[in-house]
């Protein structure tokens, strides 16, 4: 009998996983590098660049990571406590019908916009590269053929995305420390980046806030990976060593290439020139495609969970909630959703964070961290409601204070203790909640 091991279809949906499935924590570390080098986070760090000049950006990025982060582990901790996506942890702090009918729908349209932009990325960038070395694809193609090589990675499930970053991240890292070796190597491109100064420069603070949008929901939805981790410990690590280096890297050298190629925008225009920068076409090539496929395949993952939730389908229906989200992305792409891009990010920012403020509030704090004490019940949890939408309410009507996503956290966080203590006056946290 062959000892062989083949790679099947994730059967595993919003059920608790098996203590025998569990995963080393370095194997889910590639997998969270995959997810933050991708193309979006190139013009992200151009981007803060652009408006802070290189040393100043490079700060911005450190603090905004160290602060997703931060939240993220809280997050991670309790899917790795109780072995289940995030969607199912959310039902703590929101109720079964919360989670599924208002923070699981924000995450549907979030993430499958998401994946809509970064295939319309890929195409286009994509179309462009091969087109400045003669080759004329077709944009629409280009969005439908990688939309569909996406799909078909996420409807496979964790076993194939953790052999896709096995071989991607080393390659990706490879390319980008080479094509960064090779800039600075040049007196002139180091004096160039080192003292580069911005034409409309805007305030240290919102740098940190646009490194943390561009990450925020990630950081909410980090469970759906870490579900798979064996204990806290290697939880933490697994964020810290997986996101923190490579995240910040991708920033930086986003912010490097732009003002290297002189294309500091986040258009597709950009982009391209970015990564023809590289120094060879195929270099440039290779790194498109692999930072967007390792990530998309995580928006598409986390979406399915999501919709699943959402439809209340059956658990082995995973792959065709994913194939679902897939399909609607691609189309969202080829329709033209990447005009969106900018104001998209200011989106995550604002509605999804505050789900991270109620659940870690619900769990590490009323809850004590402890697993018996999670029972959630089947309806909403007013609450939660209502604590989520005040910290969103702030971060929208005050955009230009602070961190807006990091302020809708704080707020969502304060709030539900707030109500949870006027609705619940039962001490036994088991039946806290309140059911409408």
């Amino acid at each position: 009998m062959s000892n062989k091991k083949h790679i099947i279809i994730e059967q595993q949906g919003l059920s608790q996983v098996r203590p025998e499935d569990k995963k080393d924590w370095k194997s889910i570390v590639l997998i969270w590098a995959g997810g933050v080098i991708c193309v979006p986070a190139l013009m992200v760090g151009a981007f803060i660049t652009n408006g802070l000049g290189f040393k100043s950006s490079v700060v911005a990025m450190v603090i905004g990571y160290l602060i997703v982060v931060g939240y993220m582990v809280f997050m991670a901790m309790q899917s790795e406590d109780l072995g289940v996506p995030s969607v199912v942890t959310f039902e703590g702090a929101f109720g079964k019908k919360g989670s599924s009918y208002v923070a699981s729908t924000v995450i549907v349209f979030c993430f499958t916009s998401w994946f809509a932009f970064q295939t319309a990325i890929c195409g286009a960038a994509f179309s462009g590269l091969l087109e400045r070395y003669g080759i004329l694809f077709p944009v629409s193609a280009s969005m439908i053929i990688w939309g569909a090589i996406m799909t078909i990675t996420a409807v496979y499930g964790f076993g194939l995305m953790k052999v896709l970053n096995l071989v991607s991240v080393p390659a990706m890292a490879f390319i980008l420390v080479y094509a960064v070796i090779n800039i600075l190597s040049k007196p002139e491109a180091y004096q160039k980046i080192i003292e580069f100064q911005p034409v409309n420069p805007m305030p240290l603070i919102a740098g940190i806030g646009i490194a943390v949008g561009g990450f925020a929901a990630g950081g909410v939805l980090a469970g759906d990976i870490t579900r798979y981790c064996k204990n806290r410990k290697e939880t933490a690590l697994s964020v810290i060593v997986g996101v923190l280096p490579a995240g910040i890297g991708a920033l930086i050298v986003g912010s490097i290439l732009a003002i290297n190629a002189g294309s500091l925008g986040m258009d597709n225009t950009s982009i391209v020139n970015m990564l023809s920068s590289v120094g060879a076409p195929i270099l440039g090539l290779l790194v498109l495609i692999l930072a967007t496929w390792t990530t998309n395949v995580s928006n598409a993952y986390t979406a399915g969970f999501a919709l699943l939730n959402i439809a209340k389908m059956q658990n082995n229906k995973r792959s065709l909630s994913c194939f679902i989200v897939g399909v609607v992305g691609t189309l969202l792409a080829v329709f033209g959703a990447l005009n969106y891009f900018s104001g998209f990010l200011n989106i995550l920012g604002t509605f999804i964070p505050p789900i991270a403020g109620v659940t870690i509030m619900d769990y590490w704090g009323i809850r004590k961290g402890k697993i018996e004490n999670w029972n959630p019940v089947n309806g909403f949890n007013l609450a939660g409601f209502l604590a989520w939408s005040i910290g969103a309410v702030v971060a929208i009507k005050f955009p230009t204070v602070l961190i807006p996503s990091i302020n809708a956290i704080v707020i969502s966080c304060v709030s539900y203790f707030i109500f949870f203590s006027l609705f619940n006056k039962k001490s036994n946290v088991n039946n806290a909640n309140k059911e409408v």
